[in-house]
């Protein structure tokens, strides 16, 4: 199942209902001044469900008399946003040989290792990535790190990415998993922190040739930004390492 370009960007758009309600939801526990500042930040559509409360609540806490505006996107459009100065930064997951314009700089946060998911009664049967191929994924579409760092893998040993279902969303996609729809690829640390897997007959996958991970950081090009720089960069941090 392929997602299509009119599915996308209803997916986009319904992400940016979503987020402006969100932020609608936080207005009213905020003390608002009538021209407060706002600090635009980006976060990839892999992290924004489980990190847009945390910058929230943590940012109403550190810096009441502004306020932080969350916009999420896939990280290589995040990157050419901020490139271009339509945001002044963006917390990305990115493959550690993606070159980066000279102009923009990069604050590395630390390296999540990738793993496999599979429903526990197959976890035997895929301990090799050429298996794992042939069983085919659960992923995100095209412009997704994760499926950039695993289309990589699989074409340094002649294998194909068999996409059986590409699915926004991390918690949509172990449900497809758990149906038997395919595998899935994720950070260890999204992995052992979410409800649906902990609860649900899913396992991560020892794969004896894979061994993956992303650089996770922030991108700027402005060096006026640096303090609010460090500050994400510490959230993350915090959440995650």
């Amino acid at each position: 199942m392929q997602l299509t370009h009119l599915g996308e960007q209803v997916y986009f758009k319904g992400r940016y209902i979503l987020e402006q309600m969100e932020q609608l939801e936080y207005f009213h526990q905020q003390e608002v001044l009538s021209n407060q500042e706002k600090i635009n930040i980006g976060v990839p559509i892999t992290l924004v469900d489980d990190l847009s409360e945390y910058i929230y609540e943590r940012y109403k806490h550190d810096h009441y008399l502004t306020g932080v505006e969350i916009q999420s996107g896939w990280g290589r459009s995040l990157i050419q946003r901020v490139a271009e100065s339509e945001l002044p930064l963006a917390i990305v997951m990115i493959p550690s040989n993606l070159n980066l314009a000279s102009h923009l700089s990069f604050l590395d946060i630390g390296t999540l290792p990738l793993v496999v998911v599979s429903v526990r009664s197959g976890v035997k049967e895929h301990t090799s990535l050429e298996r794992c191929s042939k069983k085919g994924w659960v992923i995100h579409p095209e412009g997704c790190c994760f499926r950039e760092c695993l289309n990589k893998e699989l074409k340094e040993r002649n294998l194909f990415l068999y996409a059986n279902k590409e699915i926004f969303g991390i918690e949509p996609q172990l449900h497809s998993i758990l149906n038997g729809d395919g595998l899935g690829i994720f950070p260890k640390p999204f992995i052992d922190q979410h409800s649906v897997f902990n609860h649900a007959d899913l396992e991560i996958v020892a794969v004896e040739d894979f061994n993956v991970s992303v650089n996770v950081g922030i991108i700027y090009a402005d060096q006026r930004h640096l303090n609010e720089v460090n500050y994400f960069a510490k959230i993350v941090k915090e959440r995650y390492f």
